[in-house]
């Protein structure tokens, strides 16, 4: 049956809802029997669409027939009911009474929840521990079948027992979707919450659940367990109304159906528990296949690690020689291009590969008439004056003593200075710098190492050098000291 057309009416599309939303809402009155009069009436007063016309007796009694012969969501019986007549006088006649099953409540209620699972489906640690004590209540030596606290006991588990499922194969969904994320994108927050979801989550739920298998096989097991039970559903407690006019028939009739619902409970749990394949292969619920992919899931994690420490560099040791080169950068010989080995006159995909000189022809020169012309000072093109700065850096050395340094190795920057050559005023700007960092191995001054750089009071230096028609101005003036 589809959800939206419940009744196959083409029609009244949600004549069967409506119907068994009255069925379910009017016998709570009890005041009036519910006929297919009243069906009529109720649904063409209250469910009624706009553009809906008025639902007809046989067409009514075409929905009750889906509802009731093929759904089983409702049931008819014949009864005497009393009828209003146009006089004001009631007369007493055979009428067909229509109520609503068990399964019809269940169907009814049903979509609501299908329509919050999003919020109901989630896999917590207190229903999983609530799941653990119910099967410990029901796996007592003494079970009191006397009321239905024994029956509701383990209808309560049951439930559990679905939520905490339908939470495993949500569980089991979101590591399939951080393991995938983690195969294609290696990175360390993937991973980080893949192994906090097993360490945290899937684990400890799949040992605690596999804890209660053998205590579950056992009750399924049980030859007096379910009998128990299902006479616990008819306690001194219970509210049915076989049990209250003692109506011996209904009340076997009641209790094999408790019976034989209890046995399918018992064994569908049962089985999920069961590590044999053909138990894995017909269960829905299995709690192997979170087992799966926990597993997989590991192995993933270890994959992950292989290649993390397969690409993973020492920074520390990686920062080291590059603090060593750039206090040698000057002295660093850097060797020209190796030529290419082919002239540039041979024509190749690819000049590099020295496997293609051997197979390649001799070069066939065409001789041409070439003129020859000459040139003189006078065709030479106009070159700007350079204005590169000389490099001095025993001038810029002798300078940077003078002005800063108190000793050989403290030196103070707290006023605006005036210098004469650029290396000093680049060394100093670039000094200011390391008052940001904890280690100085890359500040290091004209190849001397810093042991600490510190800011003084907050105000602007300024620094100036000559021939410029600007100047650098720090933020605040520091104070430095080279290692001895």
């Amino acid at each position: 049956m589809l959800a939206s057309n419940l009744g196959l009416s083409r029609d009244h599309r949600l004549a069967g809802w409506s119907i068994l939303t009255i069925l379910y809402h009017d016998s709570m009155t009890g005041g009036v029997p519910i006929t297919l009069g009243y069906l009529a009436q109720k649904y063409n007063s209250e469910y009624l669409d706009t553009d809906e016309k008025p639902l007809k007796d046989d067409v009514l009694k075409r929905i009750l027939e889906v509802l009731g012969d093929q759904a089983k969501l409702i049931e008819v019986s014949p009864r005497k009911v009393r009828v209003q007549m146009k006089s004001g006088r009631y007369h007493t006649q055979q009428s067909y009474v229509y109520k609503i099953t068990s399964s019809g409540m269940e169907y009814l209620t049903v979509m609501q929840k299908v329509v919050d699972a999003d919020n109901t489906v989630t896999a917590n640690i207190t229903r999983i521990n609530e799941y653990c004590r119910l099967i410990k209540v029901l796996s007592a030596p003494e079970l009191n079948a006397e009321s239905t606290q024994l029956y509701n006991d383990f209808q309560n588990m049951v439930s559990a027992y679905n939520d905490v499922m339908k939470g495993m194969h949500k569980l089991d969904d979101d590591l399939g979707e951080l393991a995938n994320d983690l195969a294609f994108n290696h990175g360390g927050a993937a991973a980080a919450q893949l192994q906090a979801m097993l360490k945290d989550k899937a684990i400890p739920a799949f040992t605690q659940l596999l804890g209660q298998g053998p205590q579950l096989q056992a009750l399924a097991t049980s030859t007096t367990f379910s009998e128990r039970v299902a006479h616990s559903q008819q306690g001194d407690d219970d509210l049915d109304t076989a049990h209250a006019v003692g109506d011996k028939a209904k009340m076997l009739l009641r209790f094999n159906k408790s019976l034989g619902y209890v046995h399918r409970q018992l064994n569908r749990l049962a089985a999920s528990f069961d590590p044999s394949a053909s138990a894995i292969d017909n269960s829905l619920d299995t709690v192997y296949l979170l087992f799966q992919t926990i597993l997989n899931a590991i192995r993933l994690l270890s994959q992950e690690y292989d290649h993390v420490q397969s690409q993973s560099v020492d920074i520390k040791e990686l920062t080291k020689k590059i603090d060593h080169l750039l206090t040698h950068y000057q002295t660093v010989a850097v060797p020209a291009a190796i030529p290419q080995h082919l002239p540039q006159d041979r024509v190749s995909d690819d000049s590099a590969d020295f496997l293609a000189a051997s197979t390649m022809g001799p070069v066939v020169y065409t001789a041409t008439n070439q003129s020859q012309v000459k040139l003189t000072a006078a065709d030479n093109p106009t070159v700007a004056v350079e204005a590169s700065v000389a490099s001095d850096n025993q001038s810029g050395l002798t300078e940077f003593k003078q002005l800063v340094m108190r000793d050989a190795v403290h030196g103070v920057v707290d006023h605006d200075l005036e210098l004469t050559t650029i290396q000093a005023r680049d060394e100093l700007v670039r000094l200011y710098g390391a008052t940001g960092y904890d280690y100085y191995s890359s500040f290091a001054l004209f190849g001397r190492p810093l042991r600490l750089v510190k800011a003084l009071t907050p105000g602007p230096i300024t620094l100036h050098c000559a021939d410029e028609r600007y100047g650098v101005t720090l933020p605040s003036g520091f104070e430095f000291w080279f290692e001895e």
